[in-house]
């Protein structure tokens, strides 16, 4: 598998392929191909709704999802922020189910992507006019009047949720390791130089507390 590192400067790499380069740096025995696999198990069914109109290809794809992954938020443990034990348990963060979604409409031909602002992420269908997204839950969403703080999300953007909810989860638990591991695959991500300045700091912050 190609580095997180080295996939995170891609302009064009898949939310579902950089998250599993992100899961790859917590978990050495990531198996790519078993993960691709399991993806291609969720697009399978949803190639039945290639022909229908966009909102009934938007939710047709949100049902099918919702009855694959339930949504997860450990405390103790990552398996529900790394997409290949997400798909393993069928359990997983929202932003995993909204990455796992978008990736298995597109193998099914379904352009299906993630949504998001202030906390929120759905899944929404880039020919559908009206605003309505599908939630992890997979309950479709009437998203008027909200628009103004929806935007759609990049690779990049969701692969900094994730690693913001285990930056979370490392300070909930203590583990330092996560911790710092975040600390460093943060800095990879293309950021404004303010930000930055504020991520190295936080690395800086964390490795001093291995000393």
């Amino acid at each position: 598998m190609i580095p997180f590192a080295v996939q995170v400067v891609s302009s064009c790499v898949s939310p579902a392929d950089l998250a599993l380069a992100l899961a790859a740096e917590y978990d050495d025995a990531l198996d790519t191909d078993r993960a691709s696999g399991q993806i291609d198990a969720l697009a399978a069914p949803m190639s039945k709704f290639r022909a229908a109109p966009p909102r009934a290809q938007l939710e047709g794809c949100a049902a099918l999802l919702a009855r694959e992954l339930a949504p997860s938020e450990s405390l103790g443990s990552l398996d529900d922020l790394l997409l290949h034990r997400a798909l393993d348990e069928r359990r997983a963060h929202p932003v995993l189910i909204a990455i796992a979604g978008a990736e298995a409409a597109r193998r099914a031909g379904i352009p299906l992507g993630v949504v998001g602002g202030e906390g929120e992420l759905f899944l929404a269908h880039a020919g559908l006019i009206d605003p309505i997204g599908a939630d992890a839950h997979g309950q479709t969403v009437d998203l008027r009047g909200r628009e103004h703080n929806l935007a759609w999300r990049c690779s990049h953007q969701l692969a900094a949720l994730v690693l913001g909810k285990i930056a979370e989860r490392a300070a909930h638990t203590g583990h330092v390791g996560w911790a710092l591991r975040t600390a460093q695959l943060r800095l990879a991500l293309p950021v404004p130089d303010d930000l930055r300045a504020r991520l190295e700091h936080e690395y800086r912050r964390v490795r001093a507390r291995l000393n």
